[in-house]
């Protein structure tokens, strides 16, 4: 489970570069609330929300937040106290900037990394404090990459279709990786939030090395309505898998207006 306690919230990805996004299947308060459980052990918690709409490098973006935390047994001996954070354009499937705080176990880092569209330039700068190692790089990106979590909400706005499968880009740490999602089957599903129609969609990786080996399989599961809400995400691990089902959703009335922030949070020199 090191490095990857919330990875199946967070494997998604997109790259179609041009495509606008006119109807997004979420907005800024939306609130999504999962348990996870590794087998049939409750490992702990996640939630995955929209807290507002901030202005990065001039234009509006969705804040995306996802937060971790272990609970029960599994906190005794393998703590987890995780928060990504992302932002979305919301007029283009791009990613702006992205951050991460994670602690697990012994394993600890705090990473934040800018992509600049225009540029198609990124500047990454991390800090490994169970090393005592600071990183500063930067590097290319193509047009219109995303990071790992704001791919995800845009997924949610492709028009899906068993059968169907996405090329894409997702951009993590100094790397670009190429990834397919698939649209393998439409099935009914039940977890504590209720019961759903489902799309079941499954990301294939074409390289090793990105949070699960090769050959992995993570799968996903998105309601086939408008919103496309991920209610259930399962993914393998080295023993059994991970599993995070929506126990809770809190849906922003649709005529409710955004509040736009006028800047986002700076990038701090160091952490």
């Amino acid at each position: 489970m090191k490095r990857g306690y919330l990875l199946v919230g967070l494997l998604l990805g997109a790259a179609s570069a041009g495509q606008t996004v006119d109807r997004p299947a979420f907005r800024q308060g939306e609130d999504l609330v999962f348990v996870i459980r590794w087998g049939v052990l409750t490992g702990g918690y996640a939630t995955l929300t929209i807290p507002s709409i901030d202005v990065v490098q001039g234009s509006p973006a969705f804040h995306i937040l996802s937060e971790a935390r272990s609970t029960g047994i599994v906190d005794t001996f393998y703590k987890v106290r995780d928060r990504n954070e992302a932002w979305l354009d919301t007029t283009l499937p791009r990613s702006l900037r992205y951050s991460k705080k994670i602690q697990e176990g012994s394993y600890r880092v705090d990473q934040v990394v800018e992509l600049d569209q225009a540029a198609r330039q990124f500047h990454m700068t991390e800090v490994r404090h169970d090393k005592d190692l600071t990183e500063d790089k930067r590097g290319g990106i193509p047009a219109n990459v995303l990071d790992i979590l704001g791919s995800l909400y845009y997924v949610r706005t492709l028009p899906l279709e068993v059968g169907k499968s996405f090329t894409i880009d997702v951009h993590s740490g100094e790397k670009t990786w190429p990834l397919v999602v698939k649209i393998k089957n439409r099935e009914r599903v039940t977890v504590k939030a209720g019961a759903f129609d489902c799309y079941r969609v499954e990301p294939v990786l074409r390289e090793p090395g990105i949070f699960i080996s090769k050959g992995k399989k993570l799968e996903v599961w998105l309601t086939a309505d408008a919103r496309r809400m991920p209610v259930l995400m399962r993914s393998e691990i080295f023993i059994g898998h991970v599993s995070a089902e929506l126990v809770r959703q809190t849906i922003p009335p649709e005529n409710e207006h955004p509040q736009l922030a006028s800047s986002a949070p700076p990038i701090p020199d160091r952490f």
